[in-house]
């Protein structure tokens, strides 16, 4: 078995363009790996940001767990909020998403420092065609909201977790 020493949850590690944020267990595909979640830098986050400015469904982006397919989902989609979280190139890195319910759940966890603490962030799961999920940093309440609503947003991305070893 391998040792993996990891850098502590908040760590800028910018060879990952971002901060250390959270462990997804069994993320990968199949379920058999465990990734880091990245955080974006907070000169990436989004402000007022719509989720959606029509009340549709948008199919696949309802997973509570894997951001980078509802993201995906929601640009196909032609949802702007996702267009440009796709758009970005951070640190070298074009792989960026928007959360999951899940994972902003597990970073409220982890490093709610990260966060501005009087807002709210959007996910990428969508709740219902009126609404999707959104997360607080103060106390870590999650709920739905809708679509139409201004938040912000927070660009996410997923390394191996051996990629970290320290």
């Amino acid at each position: 078995m391998r040792t993996i020493t990891l850098p502590l949850f908040g760590a800028l590690l910018a060879t990952h363009g971002g901060h250390f944020g959270a462990i997804l267990r069994g993320a990968a595909a199949d379920g058999s790996e465990d990734f880091a979640l990245i955080v974006a830098e907070q000169s990436a986050e989004i402000e007022d940001a719509v989720w959606s400015e029509d009340y549709t469904t948008i199919a696949g982006a309802d997973s509570k767990t894997d951001g980078r397919a509802n993201t995906e989902a929601m640009a196909a989609a032609g949802l702007q909020l996702a267009q440009r979280i796709q758009a970005l190139d951070l640190g070298g890195h074009t792989d960026w998403y928007l959360p999951a319910a899940a994972e902003l759940r597990a970073l409220s966890a982890t490093v709610p420092e990260l966060f501005n603490p009087q807002d709210y962030y959007w996910s990428s799961t969508q709740y219902s065609r009126y609404g999707a999920w959104c997360q607080a940093f103060e106390c870590g309440d999650s709920g739905a909201d809708r679509k139409d609503d201004e938040f912000r947003a927070r660009p996410v991305r997923r390394v191996q977790l051996h990629t970290l070893n320290t």
